[in-house]
């Protein structure tokens, strides 16, 4: 059997400087102390704790951990957080960096959430707790006993008996989908037709649906944002579906096209308002039923509200 990787994720923090500030040894290097860990990753952002700035720490302690024999690999990134107790800054950027990790099952991953601010902490455990992190490779959480205390252990965290998951949503709904109506999206003539029912949407909310509709027929799975604002990638393909569906509604895009240029992302506030139920995906469909190449069956992400001015690029014009 393969042996799998330890390997152990931490903010640095003011208590980890250690010898740099005359002190015992942080929660860092107590937490390598008590567990073997084969490789750490650690994190960290510009600023200082008195006239000791991160950075210095983060050297200071990969150093320490190779001199001390700790764990085999040490390697340190730094953050670009600049409020290091805004929550939403705190936690886009940590996902992104997550998501760059080999979540295989060749690896076990811990964060120690010891180190850093309290709000970094509990990005750790919504990371964890929400399955952001990974559902096939979930983040095991630990808190390092302070040896003043006692002796010192790492402590697993695990709050998913109060803090409700997201899984268990997503168990409800594959309960509940074979109760949902079947949905045909029409590209040659631009449309959504939900069993014999025409459904109404501005232009950019088709275009939505049917990006997510595209992502649910190729398996791609649900699509997963941070912050306030989508990727720019996912803004990219929304004009580029916007434009193949509504060639006439240039001046509609422009909008979402500065933003693009920008690299901004689209703010998610501007998305239009969830009501509809969800139907059927293409997958559900009976196996040698067939479809007009031209249509795309999928799921809807997005009805319209009963009044609805629309986000940027909507195109909700008299005529179109």
């Amino acid at each position: 059997m393969i042996k799998k990787l330890k390997i152990l994720l931490s903010f640095i923090g003011s208590n980890d400087a250690g010898k740099l500030a005359g002190k015992p040894d942080g929660a860092i290097l107590t937490a390598l102390d008590n567990e073997k860990f084969d490789q750490v990753k650690l994190l960290w952002n510009r600023g200082k704790t008195t006239e000791i700035t991160y950075k210095k720490i983060a050297e200071y302690l990969k150093k320490e951990i190779s001199k001390r024999k700790l764990s085999n690999l040490v390697s340190i990134t730094e953050l670009a957080i600049t409020d290091i107790t805004n929550h939403n800054k705190i936690y886009t950027q940590l996902k992104d960096f997550t998501d760059k990790l080999d979540k295989t099952d060749s690896f076990i991953y811990t964060a120690a959430i010891s180190s850093g601010t309290p709000a970094m902490s509990v990005c750790w455990i919504l990371l964890a707790e929400s399955g952001d992190f990974s559902e096939s490779n979930p983040l095991r959480l630990i808190q390092v006993k302070d040896p003043k205390f006692g002796k010192s252990e790492n402590i697993s965290v695990k709050i998913d008996t109060s803090l409700p998951r997201i899984v268990r949503l997503k168990e409800e709904v594959k309960g509940l989908k074979d109760l949902l109506p079947s949905a045909t999206l029409s590209i040659s003539k631009p449309g959504l037709i939900i069993e014999d029912k025409v459904i109404s949407l501005a232009p950019v909310e088709l275009s939505y649906y049917r990006y997510f509709a595209e992502r649910i027929i190729n398996d791609k799975g649900l699509e997963k944002f941070s912050g306030i604002n989508t990727s720019n990638a996912f803004l990219k393909r929304i004009i580029e579906i916007h434009t193949e569906l509504f060639p006439d509604l240039d001046l509609n895009r422009m909008e979402l096209e500065e933003m693009e240029r920008n690299k901004f992302g689209l703010i998610l506030l501007l998305f239009p308002l969830l009501k509809q139920p969800l139907p059927r995906a293409a997958r559900d469909h009976e196996p040698h039923r067939s479809l007009p190449h031209n249509h795309i069956p999928g799921r809807q992400t997005c009805g319209r509200p009963g009044h609805h001015s629309g986000p940027p690029g909507c195109g909700r014009t008299s005529g179109r």
